[in-house]
């Protein structure tokens, strides 16, 4: 939970000058912990090319293979070191290294071999809430190996850029590919304009995980995705986004299809994460 959403919950009981002096605390602290990622992302720059390589140099069955996936080719990649009681002990080798991934491979897995044989028609790619980039990266080059003719890619998070980010974006300049970094709130004015001017075909919303916050990313780029992806739709550590998914599968019925990996590991003890897919249906407006 951010900061914001605690002293909400909090308030009625804790004095203001309280709430204040935690909230600079829990700032400071995330400010540090961003800012010692941030050189560690540094030495790891060259991660970047080598996973943009690996890629490419998979086979059209290697990228629908979710078992290869699942269990050799997304932990290569390298898995996110934060929140470690979230996550399964068989990939244990693999955290805090490469692209720091933050997905269990199981639900990654099923996501990207839905993509494989969904990427065509496909020109644009935002992700609201980016936070170190793997995503952003491993994500735009699975449609662009699939057969998606990506002309431009955007990220809109409230963090400056990782090196991952910066590096990627370099190389995609080289490619030919439109790329835009926007350091803010999804609800700023800023973003609203961004996404008015790309009008994106594939979004990927990891952002504000309260439900208000979560809505209003659907809502704002609902008019122009064809395909809408939410993240943690399925864990026990963030309920307004698991409530939104289950209410948007009902309430988007008519116009988009639902698929979702919400696959589990028994070494973990409970539920999370989870990918949630919506795709615009042929004969919806």
């Amino acid at each position: 939970m951010d900061v914001v959403g605690l002293k909400h919950i909090v308030k009625p009981f804790v004095p203001i000058g309280v709430l204040d002096l935690f909230a600079q605390y829990q700032y400071a602290r995330e400010r540090r912990n961003e800012d010692m990622r941030r050189a560690r992302f540094e030495g790891l720059r060259d991660v970047v090319p080598r996973t943009l390589a690996a890629i490419r140099a998979l086979s059209a069955e290697q990228c629908r293979d979710r078992a290869y996936l699942e269990s050799v080719f997304i932990p290569s990649l390298g898995l996110n070191d934060e929140l470690l009681h979230e996550m399964p002990t068989e990939f244990s080798a693999h955290y805090g290294k490469g692209l720091h991934i933050w997905q269990y491979p199981s639900q990654l897995a099923g996501y990207l071999s839905w993509i494989a044989d969904n990427a065509l028609g496909i020109t644009s790619y935002l992700e609201i809430g980016c936070r170190w980039g793997g995503m952003t990266i491993l994500v735009t080059e699975w449609l662009r190996k699939n057969g998606a003719a990506i002309q431009s890619v955007s990220a809109i998070d409230p963090i400056r850029p990782t090196p991952f980010i910066e590096e990627y974006f370099k190389i995609l300049s080289t490619e030919g590919v439109a790329s835009s970094y926007l350091q803010a709130f999804s609800t700023s004015s800023d973003a609203h304009a961004v996404v008015d001017r790309l009008r994106p075909d594939f979004v990927f919303i990891d952002g504000d995980h309260r439900l208000k916050g979560a809505l209003e990313d659907h809502l704002l780029i609902r008019p122009h995705a064809n395909v809408i992806v939410h993240h943690d739709i399925h864990s026990q550590a963030c309920p307004d986004t698991t409530l939104l998914w289950k209410a948007l599968q009902d309430m988007e019925a008519d116009r988009f299809e639902a698929t979702q990996f919400i696959e589990q590991y028994p070494s973990v003890g409970g539920d999370f994460l989870g990918i949630g897919v919506l795709k615009r249906r042929s004969t919806a407006a």
